[in-house]
């Protein structure tokens, strides 16, 4: 699927989205914000914002800039401190759009990296599960590269994507770490278990740091 938000801001204690307004049929009533610790668990709405936007008052005026969408996007602004969320540590979001009261299918789990990680210094690492037999598509919060997979499961292949609907390579249980051998710059990845769910980890790092 494609992505259905960008963080186009990200700073201390600031989280600033934007979504195309009119994403699906119908009339979009509202849009859900869940929040998760990992891509592999359960979301929990957190912010319910109207198809008009989101400000979070605890966010004081002067530290954003204005925006105009010229009725084309829709902006959700906050400070993840506000939600008894740890503004220091990486979580993770997943977008759902409202469409007449129906809520759609929400969107790829995605990354969102605290201030300091945006800046180059740091390798960053994600762990959990890739569903049997489903593809999940994981969003990261900017483009990466240097992509490191290794498949931690002990008996099950792991198929690793790069482009939606597109080739899966096929990473072996327990050979240790790989390179995906792939030297563009990747917003996303696709994984899949083959036998099971399959335990797995990558890491990477920012292509074009700020």
């Amino acid at each position: 699927m494609d992505r259905l938000f960008s963080i186009r801001r990200r700073r201390k204690n600031v989280v600033d989205i934007m979504t195309p307004q009119a994403m699906n049929a119908g009339v979009v009533d509202e849009y859900r914000l869940g929040f998760a610790l990992n891509f592999d668990a359960a979301f929990a709405t957190f912010i319910t914002a109207p198809n008009t936007g989101f400000y979070d008052s605890n966010i004081p005026r002067g530290k954003i800039e204005t925006q105009p969408t010229t009725g084309k996007d829709v902006r959700i602004v906050f400070d993840p401190a506000t939600y008894a969320i740890n503004d220091n540590n990486p979580f993770w979001l997943q977008f759902t759009p409202v469409t007449d009261g129906v809520p759609g299918t929400p969107g790829a789990p995605t990354l969102v990296m605290p201030d300091a990680a945006h800046y180059g210094t740091n390798i960053i690492t994600i762990k959990g599960e890739a569903p049997n037999g489903s593809t999940l598509q994981i969003d990261l919060p900017r483009r990466m590269q240097d992509f490191q997979v290794t498949n931690e499961d002990g008996a099950n292949n792991l198929l690793v994507g790069t482009e939606n609907g597109g080739p899966m390579t096929a990473f072996l249980p327990l050979v240790g770490t790989q390179s995906m051998g792939h030297l563009g710059a990747l917003g996303s990845l696709w994984v899949e278990g083959v036998g099971g769910d399959v335990l797995f980890s990558a890491s990477f790092t920012l292509a074009f740091p700020r």
